[in-house]
């Protein structure tokens, strides 16, 4: 029941892994709105967008990390040791 609960969890993990760094390269590359916006403000959110692109894009990736960790660590402990 545990390892079950476990790779629920990390089920879970990667599939937000896997948003997170889909909407943080979308957030990086695609341009800003910048329609009613002065230049200053435009060019400041055009680096913000930047920014919390790259930052999702890192979290997502230490995501997908972290889950793919746990279910090798799952896989390793369930095999039975062969001598």
């Amino acid at each position: 029941m545990t390892r079950a609960a476990l790779l629920g969890l990390c089920g879970g993990i990667l599939l937000g892994g896997l948003f997170l760094l889909g909407v943080g390269i979308k957030t990086s590359l695609s341009p800003a709105d910048c329609t009613d916006l002065s230049e200053v403000e435009c060019s400041f959110r055009r680096d913000a967008d930047q920014e919390m692109g790259r930052m999702q894009v890192i979290v997502g990736c230490g995501l997908l990390a972290l889950g793919a960790a746990v279910v090798v660590l799952l896989r390793s402990k369930a095999r039975p040791a062969s001598s």
